[in-house]
Parts: structure tokens; sequence; C-alpha cells
């Protein structure tokens, strides 16, 4: 992360794709074709009580996909939404179930069973736009299937609701698809799960134009509330030293002035909301039908 804010994405892509195509010249890493896996797409999907997205998310990549990977640390009903879409959608979903704690371990997990040769990176809240599946098909199928790639592109962030975004972080960029290697794994980077990838196995490759949404903050009050304070907790190292229970307790009367939770979630969310921008659909293009079927379904919304 360090090289990537010194030398900016562009510098980083020119520098990672010239000493990749070098050590490609020279065969100096073994082939992607001999990795022993077949060509196809396994979904690597993380999840801890996220029960308010997944059904839309797993459902907008089931053309795209091969396989699911889940790993899951849940103590509420989302493995039970998923074992009910694996039923009646037909989906081809291998869920692990490991204790709550640490997603470093759980992502090199579902890198080791994982059957495929692409690992897309895909969370309990991303949501595809229906130009991704043709977009990525297409890609593939041009590559050089000797190469070992990182495939970027944007998600659309919505933030509080599904009609707001953050001014500072209108999207999302990162490498979602990649080619496979027993040479990856995930690494705790400060508080963040990062993917370390060999510098003279991956090109990168980016997509400019935005081909799914995430949404970031898009849940309850209450949820986000903690959302909100488990992030600061990691940030302050007290994550071990107390529980988030006493610790939002704790911070919700120095912030919010109030005991009660329900009460600091609605501030916190009015607060919240001062700082966001109205979704603009004539800049980045209209909601996944999906999307719109659902929240019109479950929670009559019209987006």
């Amino acid at each position: 992360m360090f090289v990537r804010r010194l030398l900016g994405f562009k510098g980083v892509s020119l520098v990672r794709n010239t000493v990749s195509d070098i050590a490609f010249s020279l065969r100096l890493i073994p082939s992607a074709s001999d990795i022993g896996r077949p060509e196809g797409i396994s979904a690597m999907v993380c999840t801890r009580n996220d029960p308010e997205w997944i059904e839309p998310s797993l459902l907008s990549i089931k053309d795209l996909v091969d396989e699911y990977v889940v790993i899951d640390s849940s103590t509420d009903e989302t493995p039970q939404i998923i074992e009910n879409l694996r039923k009646e959608n037909g989906l081809n979903i291998k869920m692990k179930r490991i204790p709550p704690g640490d997603l470093v371990k759980a992502r090199n997990l579902a890198l080791k069973i994982s059957r495929y040769k692409w690992i897309l990176h895909w969370d309990a809240d991303f949501i595809a736009k229906e130009e991704l599946t043709p977009t990525i098909k297409n890609l593939l199928e041009s590559l050089d299937k000797r190469r070992y790639y990182l495939i970027y592109w944007p998600h659309i962030c919505l933030d509080a609701d599904l009609f707001h975004q953050h001014p500072r972080r209108p999207l999302h960029w990162e490498h979602w698809l990649f080619t496979f290697s027993p040479k990856l794994k995930y690494e705790w980077v400060k508080h963040f799960d990062s993917l370390i990838a060999p510098l003279t196995y991956y090109k990168m490759i980016i997509i400019k134009k935005p081909l799914s949404f995430h949404l970031c903050t898009v849940r309850s009050p209450v949820r986000l509330l903690y959302k909100h304070y488990w992030w600061k907790m990691r940030a302050e190292g007290l994550e071990r030293k107390m529980s988030l229970e006493e610790y939002v307790k704790e911070k919700i009367q120095i912030d919010f002035n109030t005991t009660d939770i329900d009460e600091a979630a609605k501030m916190f969310i009015k607060r919240f909301l001062k700082h966001l921008i109205k979704y603009d659909k004539e800049k980045y293009g209209d909601y996944p039908k999906i999307l719109k079927e659902y929240v019109k379904h479950k929670y009559n919304i019209n987006l």
C-alpha cells in the first residue's frame, strides 16, 4: 500500500506490467496453463451476518461464475439463505463454516479449496450490473492463457441508503478478478486484508467502466452504527482488549449523549447523510435490474 501511494495507480501498473512482461518473455515463471485448474471462475465469498444483500449479490453473478466458495462465520440466518439459494436456483455452492474473527484466514481458505483458474473476489454486498458477465467473458476469451492477470474495474459505491454516495469515494477500484496461483496469499496490511501477488507473475488489466455496485454502508441504522464503531475500535487497537458491545456503549455516550442504541443509530444516520451526495444515474447509469426487483419486493422501494 505504501508503494501504491508513492507511485500512484498508473505508476504501479507500469512497473508491474513491465516486470511481468520481462519475466514472461524470459520464461522465468511457470505457465498459468500448467497450474492444473480447469478454465472457469470461482467466486470467493466471505460472509458474516450478511442477510440484507446476499441474495441479489449471489444471483447477480450466477451466469458468470462456475462455483461459489463461501466461507461463512455467521451467527444469524445468512447460511440458511445461502442454502436456500443453492436449492432453489441450482447454484454450485461450496460452503465452509469457520469461527469469526480472521478474514485473512477465511480468504486464504477460499483460495485453497477453490477449483477454477480464475478467482472472483465477491463480497455479500456487491451487486453486478448486467454488463459484467459479457464484458468479463469476452475479455477472458481474448487473453493469453499462459499468463497471470489482475483485472481491475470500479464498483459504484452507495452509502447509508440506496440513493446516496460519499463524495470522496464514489468508486471503489480493486483487482476483483485474478488468475489463481499457489504463490497468491492474503495478508493483513495495517487493518485491511490485502492480496499479495508476485510482481513477476501478474499483469494488470484495467477496465474503466463501472461493472458493479458496492452497497458499502447500506445497512439498518443499528448495524451501520456498530460497523462504524467496529472500524474505529480496530483502528485504535482495542479489538482484543474489549468487546464491541462495551466499546459502542462507551462511545455513544460521548458522541451522542445517550445510552439508547436505537436513538444513537438514528442520530448517526442523520449526521452521516449530511456528508453525502445524491447518486447520479446520468453519470454512472441505472441500478441493476436484479437489485431494483429485490428492493421493490422486499422493502417496497422504487429505484
